[in-house]
C-alpha cells in the first residue's frame, strides 16, 4: 500500500515551527509511518537546520504528487526571501505563515494528501465541523465551539444534541477504533436546570435505544475533580471553556486538538500551544505533541479503513427470523363481535 501522506504547515516562521518539524523527522521513525509534505520555504528550512545543527535531510518539490517516500518533503509555496527575526512578531512572518496555511488547505481540499497537521502557532478552524481534544488520558468532544457563552443555550436543541452525540459515538468507533464507547455528557448548568431536564436527559435516554452508551448529565466541576473522566472513552462538553480548561490541567505528556469537517472525512490536527516565540532558536522546543499529532493522524486513517472495510459487502443472514415476518405482516382487521344471545 502507498504510505499515508500528511500535509504539514510550517507554523510561525519566527517561532519553533521549523525546529519542531526538523527535529521530529531527524530520526526515521515517523518516516516509516507516513510521507510528510511541509508547505513552506526550503530556504527557511535550510536556515533553521544550520542554525540548530540538525542533520535532517529534505527534498524540495513543487507539487504534492512529486513527494518522495521515506523523506521529508518541502513543498515550495514561498519563493521570496523571508527575514528571520527570532522570537519577534513581524508582518513578514505573518505573511509567510498565512501563505503556508492557505497553500496547505488548498492542497487538502484537492485531496493531494490524506490528513493535515498544523505546526505550533497554527490554529484549527472552529466555524464548522467537530472538535475533539485528545491526550493519553482523555478524549473531549465539544458540542459548541467558537461561539460566545451566551449563545450556547440557544444552540442546545434535542435535534442538534442528538446529532452531535451520534456523530461523537461514530467518531469514537470509526476514527479511534473503540467498540461500544462509553460517553459521559456534561451538564450545561452547575445545578440541574431546564436544559438538563428538557433536552440533555431526553437525548441520553433516546440514545440508549440506538445502542449509544451515554451517561449523565454530569456537573463538570465534580466530574473532572473526582477524575471520573478516567472511566469513559469520550466526554462531551457543552462549550469551549468547559472542555478546554479542565482538559489542559489533566496530567499528560501531550495535548492535541483534532478538527473534523462536516462530512467527517477531512481531519486537521494541531498541538495545544502557541508559536513559543520565547524559545525560538534555542534548540529547546519540545516535539512530543507534534509527534503525537502525526501518530493520531495515521491512526485515524488506518482505523477508518479497517472500520469501513469490515462493513463493506456484509454477509447475508444464514437464518430466518420469523419475528421479522410478524413485524412486516399487516395487522389483521378486528372481527365483529358476536351477536348477543337474544
Amino acid at each position: 500500500m502507498e504510505k499515508i501522506k500528511i500535509g504539514i504547515t510550517h507554523g510561525y516562521t519566527n517561532g519553533v515551527g521549523y525546529e519542531v518539524i526538523l527535529k521530529a523527522f531527524e530520526e526515521p521513525t515517523l518516516l516509516e509511518l507516513c510521507t510528510p509534505l511541509v508547505y513552506g520555504s526550503p530556504k527557511l528550512a535550510s536556515y533553521y537546520r544550520k542554525a540548530l545543527s540538525l542533520a535532517t535531510n529534505f527534498t524540495t518539490i513543487q507539487r504534492a504528487e512529486d513527494a518522495v517516500a521515506d523523506r521529508l518533503n518541502i513543498v515550495e509555496c514561498i519563493q521570496d526571501e523571508v527575514k528571520v527575526e527570532l522570537g519577534q512578531k513581524t508582518e513578514e512572518a505573518d505573511k509567510a505563515t498565512t501563505a503556508s496555511i492557505e497553500a496547505a488547505r488548498r492542497a487538502y481540499a484537492e485531496k493531494q494528501f490524506d490528513a493535515l497537521v498544523l505546526a505550533p502557532g497554527d490554529k484549527t478552524p472552529t466555524d464548522s465541523g467537530s472538535t475533539i481534544l485528545l491526550n493519553e488520558r482523555a478524549r473531549v468532544g465539544l458540542f459548541t465551539d467558537g461561539i460566545s457563552l451566551s449563545e450556547v443555550s440557544k444552540h442546545l436543541t434535542v435535534e442538534k444534541m442528538s446529532k452531535k452525540l451520534a456523530d461523537f459515538d461514530l467518531c469514537l468507533k470509526r476514527d479511534f477504533g473503540i467498540s461500544g464507547p462509553r460517553i459521559a455528557v456534561l451538564a450545561l448548568n452547575p445545578e440541574p436546570g431546564e436544559e438538563e431536564e428538557n433536552i440533555i436527559k431526553p437525548v441520553i435516554e433516546q440514545a440508549a435505544e440506538k445502542h449509544i452508551f451515554a451517561m449523565g448529565p454530569f456537573a463538570a466541576d465534580t466530574f473532572f475533580g473526582s477524575q471520573a473522566y478516567t472511566h469513559y472513552d469520550g466526554i462531551l462538553a457543552m462549550y469551549h471553556d468547559q472542555g478546554y480548561i479542565p482538559f489542559q490541567v489533566i496530567p499528560s505528556d501531550y495535548n492535541i486538538i483534532m478538527h473534523f469537517e462536516e462530512d467527517n472525512e477531512a481531519v486537521t490536527i494541531a498541538q495545544l500551544n502557541d508559536a513559543q516565540l520565547a524559545s525560538a532558536g534555542k534548540g529547546e522546543a519540545e516535539i512530543t505533541s507534534f509527534c503525537n499529532a502525526i501518530y493520531a493522524a495515521t491512526d485515524v486513517l488506518r482505523n477508518r479503513a479497517r472500520y469501513d472495510e469490515a462493513r463493506r459487502n456484509p454477509l447475508p443472514k444464514l437464518f430466518h427470523d420469523k419475528r421479522e415476518d410478524l413485524r412486516r405482516s399487516p395487522k389483521p382487521e378486528a372481527q365483529n363481535a358476536p351477536d348477543e344471545e337474544k
